[in-house]
């Protein structure tokens, strides 16, 4: 018999996880079918006011993955202060050496708030084949 093959975001529903600390708040995760952002398709958003991030249900793998780290990244660049104007989103200049600290440490937080959901976003995708198999 075939098994469904999981994507990241079905083993983020299976661990549970339906959260991401950032330190100051949490964001929650929507996954849904038929994502819109301003009456267009998309596969992902994070909205920094509501504290959520919302990612399309239908995507293979690869395209879930790096979604999710795309917009995990936007709130990185956000909690350095790298988000940029709020009417222009236009990012201040700063040297390369400031910019690659704060994004390092924005990332450090955020891993070490959440190591089950960076341990999932680091699995091998032919591992969660293996997990489908024997479930």
């Amino acid at each position: 018999m075939p098994t469904k093959q999981h994507n990241i975001l079905d083993r983020l529903v299976d661990e549970g996880i339906t959260e991401v600390l950032v330190g100051y708040r949490s964001y929650r995760l929507n996954i849904k079918r038929g994502l819109r952002e301003a009456s267009e398709k998309c596969y992902g958003s994070a909205d920094f006011d509501k504290g959520i991030i919302s990612l399309e249900k239908d995507m293979d793998h690869e395209t879930a993955r790096e979604t999710l780290v795309h917009e995990l990244t936007h709130i990185v660049l956000e909690l350095c202060g790298l988000g940029g104007n709020e009417d222009t989103g236009i990012v201040e200049p700063h040297t390369n050496e400031e910019i690659t600290t704060l994004i390092s440490r924005g990332w450090l937080t955020l891993i070490n708030l959440n190591p089950k959901l960076f341990n999932i976003i680091n699995e091998n995708p032919k591992e969660l084949r293996s997990i489908s198999e024997t479930s």
